[in-house]
């Protein structure tokens, strides 16, 4: 099954041994988001809760 990811855009296939393919089958038009997007969006969060140094 091809997916998209909803951030970059790029399509990937899915497999039957896949967390989320039987959620897929039953809504197509469910968000998918990549490892290396959500990585990102990790690492920003992270970044973000840091206390910023004084300058």
């Amino acid at each position: 099954m091809q997916v998209r990811c909803m951030m970059c855009g790029k399509k990937e296939g899915i497999t039957e041994e896949h967390v989320d393919y039987r959620k897929f089958q039953d809504n197509p038009k469910r968000v998918y988001i990549c490892k290396m997007c959500m990585a990102r969006t990790l690492n920003e969060a992270k970044d973000g809760q840091k206390a910023h140094k004084p300058m």
